[in-house]
């Protein structure tokens, strides 16, 4: 309105002068025209600017953006022992682009989010451990993994097995020569002292048994005041003593100690009984001469060949063989029936025989008799309760 009133106030100006001032301006089409190009040309930058922009930018998408075959990673597996990687990820996330659409974006979390449990989720072995990541698409696993190792049932696993029992040896351990020791060993079993030289009252003895954990010695002992030492089940220690024959021999020279009380020494009962065992008859035949032999036998016959000469006749449930007995050892009371405890008796060629030597030992055992005696007037009987 104002323009239109300007313009009727201007009437009455001449024509001249309006074409004149017409003349001065620019044409209306030729500053339109000037002005379009001007903005064309700066839309035209401004968008070429972005296009480069947007160019870089979904280069840089695609080249960050996982495969379908990368972002479809499997999960940790429960018996795996190994991890698919050692220390927790940050996962890379594409630039974004103008004009992506939060709706898009949101759509594809939500997806990545469902199908991440899916994946990852653990066994009830490993629900206690940490998990992945549910939003983390780089990355099956945030921890090391300890595998679940299934329930062991009895006898399944190799360690539940008993270790395998140690060789016990049959025989008596043999050392030859002087041995300086010390040897701890623990008493087994030990005769009463006797004299062996019956031309010499002095000349005493007594045998022994000991043992280690893994073995088992026979021992004869010519200094009879060790005797206390040699008390079953006792643990001693044994120095300066020498072997011959079989046997550990100690003089008057050797070191015989007491071990701590506090310490203890495991010794199976099978070992025990093997060095207290009895040879079977059969097996003496098998034996090579010079072996001494140390065993309980019964008695089945009597022969006296002379005032110092007696032949028995032992047998067990595998066979028969000869004792033959000289000397002081004749002396002893036997009869048949009668069991012999023969200590250190040589073993002979032919006739395949027991024979006594200097350092044997004979112990009677006489069978228990069950036949009561007939009381007399002035007998009485103690009867307990």
């Amino acid at each position: 309105m104002r323009r239109k009133k300007v313009m009727r106030q201007s009437g009455a100006r001449g024509k001249e002068p309006m074409k004149k001032r017409k003349r001065d301006l620019p044409s209306t089409d030729e500053s339109t025209s000037t002005m379009n190009e001007a903005l064309g040309s700066v839309y035209d930058a401004v968008m070429s600017k972005k296009k480069k922009i947007k160019t870089k930018q979904e280069d840089e998408s695609m080249r960050t953006q996982p495969t379908p075959e990368q972002s479809e990673l499997p999960g940790p597996s429960a018996t795996s022992t190994q991890s698919t990687c050692s220390y927790p990820q940050t996962p890379q996330m594409p630039a974004p682009t103008p004009g992506s659409s939060s709706a898009t974006k949101n759509k594809k979390m939500e997806t990545t989010q469902n199908d991440g449990p899916k994946k990852t989720q653990p066994t009830q072995g490993q629900s206690q451990l940490p998990g992945p990541s549910a939003t983390s698409t780089q990355s099956t696993c945030s921890y090391p993994q300890t595998p679940q190792m299934s329930a062991q049932t009895p006898g399944s696993s190799s360690t539940t097995k008993k270790p395998r029992l140690k060789v016990v040896p049959t025989e008596a351990s043999i050392e030859e020569g002087f041995q300086k020791g010390p040897k701890e060993v623990m008493v087994l079993k030990a005769t009463e002292p006797f004299t062996y030289d019956p031309m010499k009252a002095e000349k005493k003895m007594f045998h022994a048994t000991v043992a280690t954990e893994s073995q088992f010695f026979h021992v004869k002992v010519f200094h009879v005041s060790l005797k206390s030492k040699f008390i079953p089940k006792n643990i001693i220690a044994i120095s300066d003593y020498h072997g011959r024959n079989g046997f550990l021999e100690l003089y008057g020279t050797s070191q015989v100690s007491d071990v701590n009380s506090d310490q203890k020494m495991e010794i199976s009962s099978r070992l025990i009984q093997n060095a207290k065992a009895t040879p079977k008859i059969n097996t003496l035949y098998s034996q090579k001469p010079g072996t001494f032999v140390s065993g309980i036998y019964q008695v089945h016959k009597k022969n006296v060949l002379s005032e110092h000469i007696i032949l028995y006749e032992i047998q067990d449930n595998t066979g028969k063989i000869e004792v033959f007995v000289y000397g002081r050892l004749t002396k002893i009371n036997c009869e048949e029936g009668d069991k012999l405890n023969l200590i250190c008796f040589e073993l002979s060629t032919d006739p395949r025989q027991l024979r006594s030597v200097i350092h044997s030992f004979i112990k009677v055992i006489k069978p228990r008799k069950n036949k009561k005696q007939p009381l007399g007037p002035d007998s009485h009987m103690e009867l307990s309760l």
